[in-house]
C-alpha cells in the first residue's frame, strides 16, 4: 500500500488529495493509496452532490469566517470547528483491501481498518451502517465515497478534534436543521472520546498503520504529494452549486439518509441534475439524471447507501415534469 505520511495540510489541499490519489490508484501499477491530513478549521465540508444552499446559510458561514468547501466524495456535510483529520483511501478496485468486498458492502468491509485504528488510539469504535463511525458510542467520524465507472473507489473519513462534526444550527439551512443526522445521539469531538493528552497526529498514524495491518499489506512511502487540481481549492459561494448555471428550481425528497434533490437542465434531450446526501458514485447520479434506465447500467459496480435507485430516478423525472421538460 502506497502512503503519504500524516502531515499538516491546508484543508483545501487535503480535499484535493481525493481525486489525485484516485488517479494514482488507477495508474499502472495499480495499487491502493492512503493519506492522512491534519487540517484546521473553521470550515464546512460539503459532500460532492449536496446543493450548498440546502445545507448551509452561506452568509452566516461567511460572517463566522468558516469557508465552505466541497470534497470529491458523496455523502453528508461535516463541520470542522478547529483541528481535524482527513483520511483519504483510494483503491484500484472495490476488493483491493478486502477480498470479499462488493460495491454494496464497500464501506462495511473497508471501514474495519479505521475502526481498529480508532480503538488502538483509545476510542472504541463501531460502524452501524451508512455515513458515520461511532467512538465511545457517539458519532465522531464521517464517511464519504465515490467510485469510477471502471471500478476504482475513493473513501474519505473526516473527524474533528476540537469540535463535533455536526453543523452548528446557526450555520445550517432550514432543510438541514430538519434532519436528525445522528439518530438522537450527541456527536463528539475527538478530544472528548480519546484519552487525555492524545494528539491528532498520533491518531492519524494509528489509523494509517491499522488499515495496512488489517489488509495484510506493507506500507511504502508514496513519495512527494501529487499535483492537486486547482479547481478543487476554491470555497463555495453560490447557493445552487454544484447544479450547473441555468438549472431550474430544485425539488427535494426525503430519503433515509436525509435529502435527495434534482433540478431540470435546459436543452434537448431532457435531462436533470441529480444530487443530495446519498452515498453513491457521481457517474451514477449523472447517468440517472440523463434519463438512463437503471436496467441498462452496471449499477452493481456503484456503491449506494441512503436512497434507492427508484428514489433517485423518480426525483429526476419529477424535476423535469415540474419544469415542463417532460409531459406527464
Amino acid at each position: 500500500m502506497r502512503c503519504l505520511p500524516p502531515a499538516h495540510r491546508p484543508l483545501a489541499d487535503a480535499l484535493a488529495l481525493g481525486p489525485a490519489l484516485l488517479a494514482r490508484a488507477r495508474s499502472a501499477p495499480a495499487a491502493p493509496w492512503l493519506a492522512a491530513s491534519l487540517v484546521d478549521g473553521p470550515a464546512v465540508v460539503l459532500g460532492a452532490a449536496q446543493r450548498a444552499g440546502r445545507v448551509v446559510d452561506l452568509s452566516a458561514c461567511a460572517a463566522r469566517g468558516a469557508p465552505v468547501f466541497r470534497r470529491s466524495t458523496t455523502g453528508t456535510a461535516a463541520f470542522l470547528g478547529g483541528r481535524g483529520v482527513v483520511w483519504t483511501l483510494a483503491l484500484p478496485h472495490v476488493a483491493a483491501l478486502a477480498p470479499d468486498a462488493t460495491a454494496r458492502t464497500l464501506l462495511n468491509r473497508n471501514v474495519r481498518g479505521f475502526l481498529r485504528g480508532f480503538t488502538r488510539a483509545g476510542a472504541p469504535a463501531h460502524y452501524f451502517g451508512r455515513e458515520w463511525i461511532s467512538l465511545q458510542r457517539r458519532p465522531a467520524a464521517l464517511l464519504g465515497v465515490d467510485a469510477a465507472e471502471d471500478g476504482a473507489v475513493l473513501i474519505e473519513v473526516l473527524a474533528g478534534h476540537d469540535a463535533p462534526l455536526a453543523i452548528p444550527a446557526e450555520l445550517a439551512a432550514p432543510e438541514e436543521r430538519a434532519v436528525d443526522r445522528w439518530l438522537g445521539k450527541a456527536p463528539a469531538a475527538l478530544s472528548e472520546v480519546l484519552p487525555a493528552r492524545s494528539s491528532p497526529e498520533a491518531l492519524a498514524r494509528a489509523v494509517v498503520e491499522e488499515i495496512a495491518l488489517h489488509a495484510g499489506l506493507p506500507l511504502s512511502d508514496g513519495g512527494g504529494a501529487p499535483e492537486l487540481a486547482a479547481e478543487r481549492l476554491q470555497p463555495i459561494t453560490a447557493p445552487d452549486d454544484p447544479a450547473p448555471p441555468g438549472a431550474g428550481p430544485a425539488v427535494l425528497a426525503r430519503v433515509p439518509i436525509g435529502w435527495i434533490e434534482a433540478a431540470a437542465l435546459g436543452g434537448a434531450p431532457a435531462r436533470a441534475w441529480l444530487g443530495g446526501d446519498v452515498l453513491t458514485a457521481r457517474w451514477l447520479l449523472d447517468a440517472l439524471g440523463r434519463g438512463a434506465d437503471p436496467a441498462s447500467l452496471d449499477t452493481g459496480a456503484a456503491p449506494l447507501e441512503g436512497a434507492g435507485l427508484s428514489d433517485l430516478r423518480a426525483l429526476a423525472q419529477r424535476a423535469l415534469f415540474a419544469d415542463g421538460a417532460l409531459d406527464r
